[in-house]
């Protein structure tokens, strides 16, 4: 079985890796790695659709994989889901893709830019596939995310995607990644743990430790799983 761990940054897969086998590196932020007889490949994208489509697009145009997992972490919109919490994205969707126009925000789909329904949306949403009967993904709680190129602290901007979309998570590429895997056909899942609350920006009451900590347990969790089955 051949996996792909798809993150960000580095720090964001760091405490993965040190659990794992180095192999070789295939370009220079795509790396190959094994826990015993299972294949573990990692992509650093960057931050943003643009860097993540692109990069995801031409992996998985390398390699055939068996499963893609997108890791990293998430500003919470709901203060039920705590810092350190790790979640299961279950629905994402383009949140800054549209019109904005007199303090209100508008989709695509509503400016008849696009089918809501069109391949692979619905109702101009990205859903993921299912938990492939995977008892850790299972015990996670699922969430709905935006996906957002300029992440916010202004209240008011707050409050319009909190109206407008409905969200518990906010992240920087889960959209793009959910948007390639379904084209490209490619069983996924994306895991993202809580480092902090959407909210006036305060890096001192973020928890990045503990977050990419529980982050890692529960990827090692999901591979250990699969490589028992």
């Amino acid at each position: 079985m051949r996996i792909l761990v798809v993150a960000a940054s580095n720090r964001e897969v760091t405490d993965f890796i040190s659990q794992v086998e180095f192999v070789h590196q295939i370009e220079p932020h795509y790396k190959s790695y094994k826990l015993g007889d299972m294949h573990i490949d990692v992509l650093i994208t960057g931050y943003g659709s643009a860097f993540t489509t692109y990069h995801l697009t031409r992996a998985l145009n390398m390699i055939n994989y068996d499963l893609a997992i997108n890791i990293g972490l998430a500003g919470s919109f709901d203060h039920f889901l705590e810092q350190g919490f790790v979640v299961n994205v279950v629905q994402d969707q383009f949140a800054d893709l549209g019109l904005e126009h007199k303090n209100n925000l508008y989709t695509i789909y509503e400016q008849e830019l696009m089918d809501e329904n069109e391949f692979p949306f619905v109702e101009g949403k990205l859903n993921s596939l299912g938990n492939f009967e995977i008892e850790e993904i299972e015990s996670l709680i699922p969430v709905k995310g935006i996906t957002l190129n300029t992440l916010q602290s202004d209240p008011d901007r707050i409050n319009l995607l909190r109206e407008k979309y409905a969200p518990e998570i906010e992240t920087m590429n889960g959209a793009a990644f959910f948007y390639v895997c379904l084209c490209e056909k490619v069983p996924f899942l994306q895991l993202r743990a809580i480092s902090h609350f959407v909210e006036i920006r305060r890096i001192e009451n973020w928890n990045i430790p503990s977050s990419l900590k529980n982050l890692a347990e529960s990827l090692l969790s999901v591979i250990e799983e699969l490589r028992i089955d």
